[in-house]
C-alpha cells in the first residue's frame, strides 16, 4: 500500500514540458533516495551514456574511472547527491540528442555519397568494389544513428528514475545555462568549508576516532585537488573547443557558398562536421557546470543554476 501511494504521488507530479534544469532540480528533495531511512539497500545508479567529465578532462589519457566520472558521491548529503545526480542526467540528454543530430547528419551524408556511386557504377564509372566499399561506411554509421537514437530513449528513462517519475520521461528540454567563469577557490579555502559546512562530512568524522577523521579530511582534500584541477583543464578545453566550432562554422559558410555558386562542394559533411563540433563544445560547457555544482556540493554550499557570477539563482 506504501509503495502504491508514492507511485501515485509520483505519477501526479509529472515533469514539465519543456523541462529547464531549474525545475528539474525541485525534484529532488522528495525522491526516494533522499527519503529512504535506510540507503545500504539502494540499488547503485547506473553510470550516465555520454557526460563523463572525469574522462573528458583528461583526454582520454587515462582509464575509465566510474567513481570520479559521476557527480555524486560518499561525502555527499542525500538531497545533494540527487541535485548532482539530476543535473547530470539532464546533461546527458542535452549531449544524446546532439549525438543523435550528428550522427543522423553523417548517415545522410553517406547515403548520398552510396547513391551517387550506385548510379555511378551503371553507367560504368565506378567499380562495384568501391560501391561495395561504401555500402559498408554506410551501414556503420547507420548502426551508430540507431544506437544514438536509443541513447536518447534511455537517457530520458534515466533522468526520469533520478526526478523520481520513473514513468512519465521527459521529451523536450531547455539548453542549459552557460558555465561560469568566476574565479576558482584555493584547495585550503575548499577544505576548510566542507569540514565546516558539509553534513555529510561533519556526520563521518563526529565520533568517530583520529585514524578515521583524518581519513575522512584526507578524502575530502584529494576530492577537492581533482576537482580544481578538472577545472583548469576544462578551460583548457573550453578554448580548443570553442576555436575548432568556429572554424568549422566558418567552413561550413564557405561550403554553403560554393553550394549556391554550384561549384563542387561537400555541404553535408561540413554541416556534419559542424554539429560534430559542437557537441565537443557542448560536452566542455557541461562538465564546467557539472564540476563547478560538484565543488559547491563538497562544501556544503547549495546545488542549482548558477549566473554569470556563479551565485546560485535556486538550491537547496
Amino acid at each position: 500500500m506504501v509503495l502504491l501511494l508514492a507511485a501515485t504521488d509520483l505519477a501526479a507530479a509529472a515533469p514539465p514540458d519543456p523541462l529547464t534544469l531549474a525545475h528539474a532540480l525541485d525534484f529532488a528533495d522528495g525522491h526516494p533516495r533522499v527519503e529512504a531511512a535506510d540507503a545500504s539497500w539502494l540499488p547503485p545508479r547506473p553510470q550516465p551514456l555520454h557526460l563523463a567529465c572525469h574522462t573528458l578532462a583528461f583526454a582520454n589519457a587515462r582509464p575509465a574511472d566510474a567513481e570520479r566520472d559521476t557527480a555524486w558521491g560518499r561525502l555527499l548529503p542525500p538531497a545533494a547527491a540527487q541535485r548532482l545526480e539530476i543535473m547530470q542526467r539532464f546533461f546527458d540528454v542535452l549531449l544524446a540528442d546532439l549525438s543523435y543530430m550528428r550522427d543522423n547528419e553523417a548517415m545522410a551524408v553517406a547515403y548520398i555519397q552510396f547513391d551517387r556511386a550506385e548510379n555511378r557504377r551503371d553507367l560504368g564509372q565506378y567499380s562495384p568494389l568501391s560501391v561495395a566499399e561504401l555500402e559498408a561506411a554506410y551501414q556503420v554509421i547507420r548502426r551508430r544513428r540507431a544506437a544514438s537514437d536509443a541513447a536518447r530513449r534511455v537517457t530520458r528513462s534515466l533522468l526520469a528514475q533520478a526526478l523520481g517519475t520513473p514513468e512519465d520521461l521527459p521529451k523536450n528540454l531547455v539548453d542549459a545555462p552557460p558555465a561560469t567563469d568566476a574565479p576558482l577557490p584555493e584547495l585550503t579555502t575548499v577544505v576548510e568549508t566542507a569540514l565546516a559546512d558539509n553534513p555529510r562530512v561533519r556526520a563521518l568524522r563526529d565520533g568517530a576516532d583520529t585514524a578515521q577523521a583524518t581519513l575522512v579530511t584526507m578524502a575530502v582534500r584529494q576530492q577537492a585537488l581533482e576537482l580544481l584541477e578538472r577545472l583548469e583543464l576544462l578551460a583548457v578545453a573550453a578554448e580548443q573547443t570553442r576555436i575548432e566550432a568556429d572554424w568549422r562554422d566558418l567552413k561550413l559558410d564557405q561550403s554553403r557558398t560554393m553550394y549556391e555558386m554550384e561549384v563542387t562542394a561537400d555541404l553535408g559533411f561540413s554541416m556534419s562536421r559542424q554539429t560534430k563540433a559542437r557537441r565537443e563544445r557542448m560536452a566542455v560547457e557541461l562538465c564546467r557546470t557539472l564540476t563547478r555544482a560538484q565543488l559547491d556540493a563538497l562544501q556544503g554550499k547549495p546545488v542549482g543554476v548558477v549566473d554569470a557570477a556563479g551565485t546560485p539563482e535556486n538550491g537547496q
